[in-house]
C-alpha cells in the first residue's frame, strides 16, 4: 500500500505542478483532480492508483471518457498533462460548446443504444439500419477530418 499512496502523492504534486486547480484524494487510492479551463469551464478526471503502480484513468469532464488503464503514474501523468494541453487550445476556439454539445450527444446516443439492446429484441432490418447509420458516420467524421486542417 505505501507504494500506492507515495505514487498517488507523487501523481498530485506532479499534477499540481501542471496548473491542477483542485485535486482530492480519496483513501489515498482514488484521486479527483481539476484543471480550469477558464470562463467556468472544468477539465475532471479520476484515476485510481494500485498497489502495483498501475493506474486507471477516466476524464469526467467535459465529457466522460471511457476508462483507461495506464501501467505506470508516469504514463498517466504523460496522457493528461497531453490531454490538458490538448483542451487547452481547444477551449480557445469559438466552436468549443458545440464540440461539447456533440460529444454528450453521442455519449447519449451510445447510452440510448445500449438501454435499446438490453431491453429489446431488435429485428435483423432494424440492426442493419443500426450499422448502416453508423457506418456512415464514421465515414462522414473521415471526410471531415480529412478536409479540416490540423491545429
Amino acid at each position: 500500500m505505501s507504494q500506492s499512496i507515495f505514487s498517488g502523492d507523487f501523481v498530485d504534486l506532479s499534477l499540481g505542478q501542471l496548473g491542477a486547480s483542485k485535486i482530492k484524494t480519496v483513501n489515498g487510492q482514488q484521486h479527483v483532480v481539476h484543471f480550469d479551463l477558464g470562463e467556468g469551464k472544468d477539465l475532471v478526471y479520476v484515476f485510481s492508483v494500485t498497489n502495483e503502480n498501475r493506474c486507471y484513468l477516466q476524464r469526467a469532464k467535459p465529457y466522460p471518457m471511457t476508462q483507461v488503464r495506464f501501467a505506470s503514474t508516469e504514463e498517466t501523468l504523460h496522457y493528461i498533462a497531453k490531454d490538458y494541453s490538448a483542451f487547452q487550445n481547444a477551449r480557445k476556439s469559438r466552436k468549443y460548446q458545440d464540440f461539447v454539445d456533440i460529444a454528450h450527444k453521442t455519449i447519449a446516443l451510445t447510452q440510448r443504444m445500449e438501454d435499446l439492446f438490453i431491453t429489446h429484441n431488435i429485428s435483423t432490418e432494424d440492426m442493419a439500419l443500426l450499422h448502416q447509420e453508423t457506418d456512415r458516420l464514421t465515414k462522414l467524421m473521415e471526410e471531415i477530418h480529412s478536409r479540416s486542417p490540423e491545429v
